[in-house]
C-alpha cells in the first residue's frame, strides 16, 4: 500500500525516512514514479545504490538528500553532480558519545549509554550506528552513490561540535563548507523548497557563542565499523548489502541485551568474511544477499555465550 501511495498522483514529493532496509521498496517506487525524493533512508542506497540512482535517472526523479552530511554536500555543489572539478568531499562525524574511548572501555558499553547522543536526537538504531561509527560508514557508501564519487575522493573527519556538516574541496584549492545548528528542520526545508530557500524555524549560527571548531581523524582501531564500510564499498557488488544486513541484526541484538557493544563490528566482519560479494545487478540478488547475511549473523549470535 505504501509503495502504491508514493507512486500515485496523490503526491509530488516523498520523504523517504523509514529506518533500515525496510525503506528500500518505497524509495524505489518513488524513484521509478519520477517523484522529488527527499532521501533520509541511507540504507536504500547502501543496499541498492546503483538500482535507485538508475531508476531515478530513467524516470526523471530528483533525489535531494536530507541527512545533514549529504545535504551539506548537495548545497555546496548545488546539485548531485560532483564532476572533475571536485578534488574530494569530507563528511563530518560528531564522534558519538564514546569519542576518545579505547576498546577496553568500550567493552562495557550499555544500550542506555549508546542511545545518549551528545548532539542529535535520533531513533535507537541510528543512535547505536552513530556510537559505533557505522552510521558514518553507511554515509560514505551513500555519498559514493549519490555523487558518483570513487572511494578515494571521500574522507571522514570527526568534528565534535557538529556545526560544520560537510565540506567540498575543489581542484583550485577552494573548500566550501555548509554550517548550521544540528537541526533536521534545516535539511527538510532545503529539500522541500529547493532551489528556493524557505523558513525552517531554526535560528542562525552564532559562531562567537559556540567558540572553537575542532577536527580530528576517526579512530578506526576503537571503531572498526567505519573501516568495514570502506571494505564493503571497495569490494562492491552485494558486499554493502551484506554489511548493512549484518549490522541491522547485530544492533537489534545489542539493544535487546543479547550481545556486547564490541560484538557488533565482530559480527559484521564475520558476515563480510563468510559471504562472497556477488553481483548487484538486480533487486532479487541483493535481497538474497541481505537474507543470507541476516541468517549468518543470527546463527553467529546464537553460538555466542550469553551476554551478561
Amino acid at each position: 500500500a505504501l509503495d502504491q501511495l508514493v507512486a500515485s498522483d496523490a503526491c509530488d514529493s516523498v520523504v523517504a525516512a523509514i529506518v533500515g532496509a525496510a525503506g528500500l521498496a518505497s524509495t524505489l517506487a518513488a524513484a521509478r514514479a519520477g517523484k522529488r525524493l527527499l532521501l533520509a533512508n541511507k540504507e536504500s542506497l547502501v543496499l541498492a545504490g546503483e538500482l535507485v540512482t538508475a531508476a531515478a535517472a530513467a524516470a526523471g526523479a530528483e533525489i535531494i538528500p536530507i541527512d545533514s552530511e549529504h545535504n551539506a554536500i548537495f548545497q555546496c555543489l548545488r546539485s548531485r553532480q560532483a564532476g572533475a572539478e571536485v578534488r574530494r568531499v569530507l563528511l563530518t562525524a560528531s564522534g558519538g558519545p564514546f569519542r576518545g574511548w579505547d576498546r577496553h572501555r568500550l567493552q562495557g558499553v550499555t544500550p542506555a549509554q549508546a542511545l545518549a547522543h551528545p548532539k542529535w536526537s535520533m531513533g535507537p538504531k541510528i543512535s547505536v550506528d552513530s556510537a559505533t561509527l557505522m552510521n558514518k560508514g553507511l554515509e560514505v557508501i551513500e555519498a559514493h552513490h549519490l555523487f558518483a564519487l570513487p572511494p578515494a575522493r571521500i574522507e571522514v573527519l570527526v568534528h565534535p561540535q557538529s556545526l560544520v556538516h560537510s565540506l567540498v574541496e575543489f581542484i583550485d584549492g577552494s573548500t566550501l563548507a555548509q554550517m548550521g545548528l544540528p537541526d533536521m528542520r534545516t535539511t527538510l526545508a532545503v529539500g522541500l523548497g529547493w532551489p528556493q530557500r524557505i523558513e525552517s524555524g531554526v535560528a542562525g549560527l552564532d559562531l562567537l557563542a559556540h567558540g572553537r571548531l575542532e577536527f580530528e581523524p576517526a579512530d578506526l582501531d576503537a571503531f572498526p565499523c567505519l573501516g568495514l564500510a570502506w571494505r564493503a564499498m571497495q569490494a562492491g557488488g552485494s558486499a554493502p548489502a551484506i554489511l548493512n544486513a549484518a549490522n541491522e541484526v547485530a544492533v537489534s541484538a545489542f539493544l535487546q541485551g543479547r550481545i556486547g557493544f564490541l560484538s557488533i563490528p565482530a559480527l559484521v566482519e564475520n558476515a563480510l568474511t563468510v559471504l562472497p560479494a556477488g553481483a548487484a545487478d538486480c533487486l532479487d540478488a541483493l535481497l538474497a544477499a541481505d537474507a543470507q547475511s541476516r541468517k549468518i549473523t543470527e546463527l553467529a549470535i546464537a553460538r555466542q555465550p550469553a551476554h551478561v
